[in-house]
């Protein structure tokens, strides 16, 4: 369950890298300010946690009977669901296998939000470099032909 975190903070990640590797130059360093900033890491984390509080309180038990008739039985003989009570959410599932998840996990976005930060600081360092590679790439190939 932790490893869901990752989804979210690599689109964003992605999202804001994305525009400056298409522009060829480095992000804006208004961005990457602003993804260093601890206040504006805490809002992200605030907005990101209020998000996932909403997805934890999504039912899942539900769903998890209706998959109970269409998952055969596990190797040892036991149906694949039958840890998930009728009134289960995503939550109770998470709590269950580790009480401390919802700690967790807004440590584990604080320190996602930082990390995107780092990322942007260094990307947009290393994009010159990516540039001035993909042309000398582009010459040798061009030499082949």
């Amino acid at each position: 369950m932790r490893h869901f975190l990752a989804l979210p903070l690599l689109a964003v990640s992605l999202s804001l890298a994305m525009p400056a590797a298409a522009q060829d130059r480095a992000p804006d360093s208004e961005v990457i300010e602003k993804l260093n900033d601890p206040v504006f890491q805490e809002g992200m984390v605030s907005v990101m946690s209020g998000f996932m509080t909403a997805m934890m309180d999504l039912p899942i038990g539900q769903f998890a009977a209706a998959m109970e008739k269409a998952v055969p039985k596990n190797s040892d003989g036991r149906e694949p669901f039958s840890r998930i009570r009728p009134d289960d959410t995503l939550g109770d599932l998470a709590a269950r296998d580790n009480p401390n998840f919802n700690t967790e996990m807004e440590d584990k976005m604080r320190e996602g939000t930082a990390i995107m930060g780092i990322m942007a600081s260094e990307f947009g360092a290393l994009l010159p470099q990516l540039k001035a590679m993909g042309e000398r790439m582009k010459r040798r190939m061009d030499d082949l032909e």
